[in-house]
């Protein structure tokens, strides 16, 4: 008996370890993902962000959140160059479709934790995505996330004078 359970322990760990990694695109630019989208649906079938690509592989919606999803997922990373990637990222959704705040909040956001004194390109990135359009929820942390900004501007600049 133990020796059944002793195999049937190594199968698992060998099949547990031979399983694809789900990972495997991440790194990926998104033009690259779009342009292989039909091999993406085919093998990973079940993934809802794909779905968008099953519909329309051009659209600009779908290359938006793509660039979004992968602009949040450098913004994760704690070094320098994970935000410099997040900001580019996000830059390049902002120029896909101008109408919405959310990419220039998340510049913010990386902004801020690239460079916590980095007050003016932070304040400019949280301004411009107040100009533009916004869920409402989005836009009270916007101006919670602001406001707590110039405190902690106002601080720092009252304590060097």
């Amino acid at each position: 008996m133990k020796k059944l359970i002793y195999y049937l322990l190594i199968i698992a760990l060998l099949i547990l370890s031979c399983a694809p990694s789900t990972k495997s695109f991440e790194g990926l630019p998104p033009q690259v993902l779009l342009a292989k989208s039909d091999s993406l649906i085919n093998v990973y079938p079940d993934k809802p962000e794909h779905e968008v690509l099953k519909i329309a592989p051009n659209n600009p919606m779908a290359q938006y959140y793509i660039l979004m999803n992968t602009g949040k997922q450098y913004h994760e990373k704690e070094y320098k160059n994970g935000q410099w990637k997040a900001i580019q990222s996000f830059s390049k959704a902002s120029a896909i479709i101008d109408s919405l705040g959310e990419p220039h909040f998340w510049i913010g956001k990386a902004y801020e934790k690239k460079d916590e004194m980095d007050f003016e390109l932070t304040l400019e990135a949280y301004d411009k995505s107040l100009e533009l359009y916004l869920p409402k929820k989005l836009r009270n942390k916007v101006l919670v996330r602001r406001e707590a900004l110039l405190k902690r501007k106002n601080i720092y600049e009252d304590f060097w004078k």
